[in-house]
């Protein structure tokens, strides 16, 4: 451990919320799963059962990621995680083993209001960027954490504000992208079944074959493959750029 001198205060990180947070976004999660589970494995499917199953994902895609990432901190924090003030530094614990730096060690700072829910942390977090590359994240979990940026900010004046977020679309891309990609996903699944359903139909040899339906046209079916194509890309964006944001807002 450098020479940091004296101890000047100790700010335990209470991992214990984070382990609620994750349990209770995953309790969240499984209600609407078993719910989508049941219909299918029950059979109980008919001509709605794709929207009926969008509606059931949309709660599973937007809180799933959240419980994940939760209990990821909560395990990668440990039991005992905690931040030390020391009068030439400070320095991050975890699992027994302690990181210090002193103060010109530290390169950017950036302390947000985050608004959040303030029992498990989400309403401020301040990431800490080194010299050497390094960058650690704290929240309000942390006992103290605004007092904990204030020193930083006070003993590191040369450190830059950088911004590591996402601007404006941080308060946007948590309501959109679920509805998009739930959205993109079901015009996938329309555009499948649509395809499928119509082969079944025309073909003779089918147990579902209705006269007289006629076969979709070559450009019928290269329009939804490019609708497949772009729709079912796009829903896998959306999840992507989902999940970006809210590691960023609930880290």
């Amino acid at each position: 451990m450098q020479p940091l001198g004296g101890l000047v205060s100790v700010h335990p990180v209470a991992n214990g919320r984070r382990w609620l947070a994750a349990l209770v976004y995953l309790l969240g999660a499984a209600v609407p799963a078993g719910v989508f589970a049941a219909l299918i494995v029950f059979s109980i499917v008919g001509p709605g059962f794709g929207r009926v199953g969008a509606f059931l994902l949309i709660p599973v895609i937007v809180v799933l990621p959240v419980a994940l990432f939760q209990l990821v901190k909560a395990i990668y924090g440990g039991f005992a995680e905690s931040y030390e003030v020391y009068e030439r530094g400070f320095a991050h614990v975890r699992w027994g083993r302690r990181r210090s730096w002193t103060w010109d060690e530290v390169y950017g700072l950036d302390p947000r209001e985050k608004g959040g829910n303030r029992r498990y942390g989400w309403d401020f977090s301040c990431a800490v960027s080194f010299h050497g590359g390094s960058r650690l994240i704290f929240t309000g979990v942390t006992r103290d954490a605004r007092q904990l940026a204030e020193t930083l900010e006070s003993h590191c004046p040369e450190a830059r504000r950088v911004d590591f977020g996402v601007g404006w679309v941080d308060d946007v891309l948590p309501w959109a992208t679920p509805v998009a990609a739930v959205g993109l996903g079901w015009l996938t699944w329309w555009a499948i079944d649509t395809i499928i359903t119509n082969d079944e139909e025309t073909d003779s040899l089918s147990p579902h074959y209705v006269e007289g339906v006629e076969q979709l046209s070559e450009g019928a079916i290269g329009g939804l493959s490019m609708v497949i194509l772009f729709s079912g890309l796009g829903a896998v964006a959306a999840v992507v750029a989902f999940i970006w944001v809210m590691v960023d807002r609930f880290r």
